[in-house]
């Protein structure tokens, strides 16, 4: 004869049994907030961090920009510095010129611009080299005493002076403006004066320069010659295109602006050479 064992299911009285893990569901809620508490500070900690980077960062970029515009002025105007005589107009359009250009970075610049340095003098070809440095104001209190705030940033760009002498070809001062000639008083006794056949200008023969390396150009051109050719006689100076006189500027003429074999006057035609 079989048996069938019954399983009574204990209850406590009055109260119906409690879901599973219900127990425990105050306790994850509390350890949830605590856990948010700790990671926020440093979650913000990590994004101001980044900001100020940021900031730092797109202020340097603006602050090379700025730079390289000084630079490129003083290069069009390096006799704006000079000791002798400066060019307060200019050196005054310079300073403001920065200021206009870094005037959407949140940096501090100082009172007065530094003024470019031209380490291999006023020249064209020399550079004028043009260094900034701007106080950048931190937002995380952190990084402000690890590194120091303000923070300086510094910018610096060079160019090419693109105006003035060339080094070793002679400047031509122009030539004097003649005085008016007194009016002449008529007598009518004297007898009339032949007048005198002006004097011809002299002339020179325009030579061929192409494929002539610039650094001979001006003697070819000039009374010094090369080599074994003498010299056009002009007094004037080759105007080069693109300018030479820097390091590794020189080149084969391939183009000039006068034909060869022209008779031109010596003291009144310059000649333009290309590459």
């Amino acid at each position: 004869m079989h048996h069938r064992r019954v399983r009574r299911r204990s209850s406590r009285p009055g109260r119906d049994p409690l879901p599973l893990g219900a127990a425990g569901s105050g306790g994850g809620r509390g350890q949830s907030a605590t856990e948010f508490a700790l990671f926020l500070p440093a979650f913000l900690a990590i994004v101001l961090i980044g900001l100020d980077f940021g900031r730092v960062f797109l202020g340097w970029v603006s602050l090379n920009n700025s730079a390289r515009i000084a630079a490129n002025f003083a290069a069009q105007n390096p006799s704006a510095w000079s000791s002798r005589k400066p060019n307060t107009a200019a050196l005054a359009q310079y300073q403001q010129l920065v200021r206009n250009d870094a005037g959407a970075i949140n940096c501090t610049l100082p009172s007065v611009i530094p003024a470019p340095a031209f380490p291999a003098g006023t020249e064209i070809g020399a550079p004028a080299n043009v260094t900034i440095t701007c106080s950048f104001q931190l937002l995380t209190p952190i990084i402000g005493d690890i590194i120091g705030n303000p923070l300086p940033v510094t910018a610096s760009a060079a160019f090419p002076i693109g105006a003035g002498e060339i080094r070793g070809i002679p400047v031509i001062p122009p030539e004097p403006t003649p005085a008016p000639s007194p009016t002449p008083s008529i007598d009518p006794d004297a007898s009339p004066t032949p007048i005198p056949s002006p004097t011809p200008a002299p002339m020179c023969i325009v030579p061929d320069l192409f494929g002539v390396s610039t650094r001979i150009a001006q003697d070819l051109w000039g009374t010094a010659g090369h080599g074994g050719s003498d010299g056009a006689q002009f007094t004037t100076s080759v105007i080069f295109n693109p300018q030479v006189g820097g390091p590794g500027s020189d080149y084969t003429i391939r183009g000039q602006s006068l034909a060869p074999g022209q008779s031109v006057g010596c003291g009144t035609t310059y000649i333009t050479v290309t590459p």
